[in-house]
């Protein structure tokens, strides 16, 4: 019995591209690289859903602040992160919007994190199975869960099916997108992919956060262009990881 387990373990790693254990920290660079890409599906999956979203009842959700009315809930974490915890600001529509985008991104990232992980651990996280457990599991605990205990939405039995089915899709698209990237990483070179990666969306995000900043003086420029020097660290050390 345990050896049909472990061969079907190894068949799995060979069908999707993992051929071998990874360290934990490379597991960890990988998923955190899938994870922004799986954002970034996600992201594409709300632009193509616009004109069918399902619009929220009201009274689904009471918003503790006054200016959640007129907010995302990442617009509101972003407001809550610079006005609340860094007392900066205020910040206006524009402003809130680049911060939450970058919210968004970091959030993907750090879920793709974790499912590096476990994949690096668990072979049978990596698959279809596993990856569809995945999404769903960030969807039940994101959206059903750490939203609502953040007052950033209601509680999930107040919300229609076709709000939650159309969330579901949302993360069914993050986790193909994140599928996809870390297929794409175990079958081509490392360095380069990160490399490239982590370069090009750390820069945008410091571009990004110093327009919105402009002008509140949140942090320094140089911390703020701070992840272009943090790519380059992750690159090197991916780099040293894949010799």
């Amino acid at each position: 019995m345990e050896r049909n387990r472990a061969a079907r373990a190894r068949k799995l790693q060979i069908t999707w591209g993992m051929k071998r254990r990874k360290t934990p920290v490379r597991a960890l660079l990988e998923g955190l690289a899938a994870g922004a890409i799986g954002a970034g599906a996600q992201s594409l999956y709300f632009r193509l859903t616009e004109r069918i979203t399902p619009k929220a009842p009201e009274e689904a959700f009471d918003p503790p602040e006054g200016e959640q009315a007129e907010e995302s809930a990442l617009e509101t974490t972003a407001r809550r992160l610079v006005e609340g915890l860094a007392q900066r600001g205020p910040l206006d529509a524009r402003q809130k919007e680049r911060i939450g985008e970058v919210v968004h991104y970091g959030f993907g990232a750090a879920w793709g994190g974790i499912y590096g992980l476990v994949r690096a651990s668990y072979p049978r996280a990596w698959s279809v199975r596993g990856i569809a457990g995945f999404a769903i599991g960030v969807w039940m605990l994101g959206d059903n869960l750490l939203l609502p205990a953040l007052r950033l939405a209601g509680w999930p039995q107040r919300y229609p099916v076709g709000v939650h089915a159309h969330a579901l899709g949302a993360h069914a698209a993050y986790g193909a997108g994140v599928a996809l990237g870390l297929a794409a990483i175990d079958r081509a070179p490392l360095v380069p992919l990160v490399a490239a990666f982590a370069l090009a969306r750390g820069r945008r995000a410091g571009r990004r956060v110093a327009a919105a900043m402009e002008g509140h003086a949140l942090v320094p420029r140089e911390v703020v262009e701070a992840p272009r020097h943090l790519a380059r660290a992750l690159a090197r050390r991916a780099r040293d990881l894949s010799r």
